[in-house]
C-alpha cells in the first residue's frame, strides 16, 4: 500500500447504488450487476465508509440514474435495452437508494443521466458549498458510471479516491479493465485504508 494523505475536505458519493440496479428484484438485474452486488460483498464495506464518514461529520452524497424523456442515441445494446425494459423512471421505486444504505437526514440524493455524476444535476454547487477538494467514489458499475465519474471529476480537477473493494461490474473482465483505467487518475486503494486517513 503506498504512502499518501487526504488532501482537503472528502465528500463520499455514491454512485448508483439505487434499487433497480443493485437489488436482485430491480428492473435492471437481468444485467447482472446486481448479482455482482450482492456476491462481491461491496454493500457491507460501503455501510462502514458512511458510518465512518458520517461519524466525521463528512459530507456524503448519493447519485442515481433517472431516464427522463429525451432523445435516445441510436446506436448501442444498452440503450436498446434500457428503453425497453423502461426502468429508472423519475418517482419510481427503480430510482431510490437501497435500504441498506438509507440517506440520513440532509444527505443529498441527486439524480443524473446517463453516467456522468455531475450531469443534469446540482452536484457541483453541493460540493462547493461544502468546500470539498476529494471525492471518494463507491459504487456500480465499475466500467460504466464509476468510470465515467472520474472521467468527469478529473476534468473538473477534483482529487478522486476509488475504494475498489467497494466497486463491482456484471462483468469481472471489465471491472478490472476498468480499475486499471482508474489507476491513472485516480488513488486506488480499500475502504479501510480510507477510514484510517479520515
Amino acid at each position: 500500500m503506498r504512502e499518501w494523505k487526504m488532501v482537503g475536505k472528502p465528500a463520499l458519493i455514491f454512485i448508483h447504488m439505487q434499487h433497480a440496479i443493485t437489488h436482485p428484484e430491480g428492473k435492471l438485474a437481468v444485467f447482472g450487476h446486481a448479482k455482482a452486488t450482492r456476491e462481491s460483498g461491496i454493500i457491507s464495506r460501503q455501510q462502514a465508509l458512511l458510518k465512518t464518514f458520517r461519524e466525521k461529520k463528512l459530507p456524503v452524497v448519493f447519485v442515481n440514474a433517472v431516464t427522463p424523456e429525451t432523445k435516445w442515441p441510436a446506436y448501442g445494446r444498452f440503450w436498446e435495452s434500457v428503453r425497453s425494459i423502461g426502468a429508472n423512471l423519475p418517482g419510481s421505486k427503480d430510482v431510490e437508494v437501497i435500504p441498506e444504505l438509507a440517506p440520513a437526514p440532509g444527505e443529498p440524493v441527486l439524480f443524473n443521466w446517463p453516467f456522468g455524476i455531475f450531469s443534469m444535476n446540482s452536484l457541483r454547487e453541493i460540493l462547493d458549498g461544502f468546500r470539498v477538494e476529494t471525492l471518494v467514489l463507491p459504487g456500480v458499475a465499475t466500467d460504466m458510471a464509476v468510470l465515467a465519474a472520474v472521467f468527469q471529476a478529473s476534468d473538473m480537477l477534483y482529487n478522486i479516491i476509488v475504494p475498489a473493494d467497494c466497486c463491482t461490474s456484471a462483468n469481472p473482465k471489465f471491472h478490472e479493465a476498468a480499475i486499471e483505467m482508474i489507476d491513472a487518475m485516480a488513488l486506488l486503494t480499500t475502504t479501510e485504508d480510507i477510514m484510517a486517513h479520515l
